[in-house]
């Protein structure tokens, strides 16, 4: 079983903890850079993109920059870096399927695609939700997570951050899970915060409520889906394919779910506090 990190702390104690384990990864992505801008970058020449991006993490998102600052410690990687990779992740043409999938009148599942590098991980932040999340290994936000009250988030990324705010707004499904325990006060939180970019973010809870938010700049859209099962992010085709697929499923938990999902997937179940992940082989973490 793939184990998840533990991060624990404040949250410059939690990035130390994902930049101890992930470190290897991190150094070895980092040594592939000129050598040119690897001197820069550690003399702390961050140049105006990775500037603007540190900018507005610590303005709009001041747990994940302190979380990005202890990581880049635990890694020995310069911060700078470490801002850029993470808006590169988060950017244009992630080729990721979020999924709500709504059962037996309010049991709600959520999932997606993850495809590239992925760490499970447990956050314990300090005064805050414990959770279990999927995320990379540069990153600060989770991918996709549940948390100790049971509100699940599914976020995906699909272009760049813009002048007007360059941290992107998928980094709002971190913030959720860490203060919200239900889908109507995150939901809120996602409506009134700042974040750059083009992004999807998909909620719910253990009692059954479901709501999604789209970010386009300044612009945000809730999505409300009907009983049943929606798929979004996909070509209509595929989106056939697959919904043929899950609905033959039954049951439709949350293993069959990551397993109908092409690649590497990961599907969330808010009721039961559980997360599961992989391909083939998957691995099941509950929020401890």
């Amino acid at each position: 079983m793939r184990a998840p990190i533990e991060c624990e702390g404040a949250p410059r104690d939690l990035g130390l903890d994902q930049g101890r384990a992930c470190g290897d990864a991190l150094r070895a992505r980092f040594g592939t850079q000129p050598w040119r801008e690897r001197l820069w970058l550690h003399a702390g020449l961050a140049g105006a993109e990775r500037a603007r991006i540190l900018r507005d993490l610590k303005r709009h998102f001041p747990h994940q920059w302190e979380s990005l600052a202890g990581m880049a410690v635990g890694a020995g990687v310069p911060t700078g870096w470490l801002a850029r990779e993470l808006a590169r992740e988060l950017a244009g043409g992630e080729a990721a399927l979020p999924l709500a999938v709504a059962i037996d009148h309010g049991r709600v599942l959520l999932a997606r695609e993850l495809g590239g590098e992925w760490v499970a991980r447990r956050s314990r932040p300090e005064g805050l939700f414990a959770s279990v999340e999927v995320t990379r290994p540069c990153l600060t936000a989770a991918l996709a997570g549940v948390n100790e009250r049971g509100l699940a988030v599914a976020a995906v990324a699909r272009q760049d951050a813009t002048e007007r705010c360059a941290a992107p707004a998928s980094l709002l499904a971190q913030d959720c899970l860490e203060r919200f325990e239900a889908t109507p006060a995150a939901l809120e939180w996602c409506l009134g915060r700042p974040g750059g970019g083009h992004a999807t973010v998909w909620l719910a809870d253990s009692r059954g409520e479901l709501a999604g938010v789209e970010f386009a700049d300044a612009e945000r859209r809730v999505l409300r889906p009907s009983e049943g099962l929606l798929i979004s992010g996909v070509g209509a085709a595929r989106e056939v394919e697959l919904a043929k697929s899950l609905r033959e499923a039954a049951p439709l938990d949350a293993p069959a779910l990551a397993r109908r999902i092409e690649g590497d997937a990961v599907a969330l179940d808010p009721q039961e506090r559980r997360l599961v992940a992989g391909g083939p082989a998957l691995i099941s973490h509950q929020v401890a």
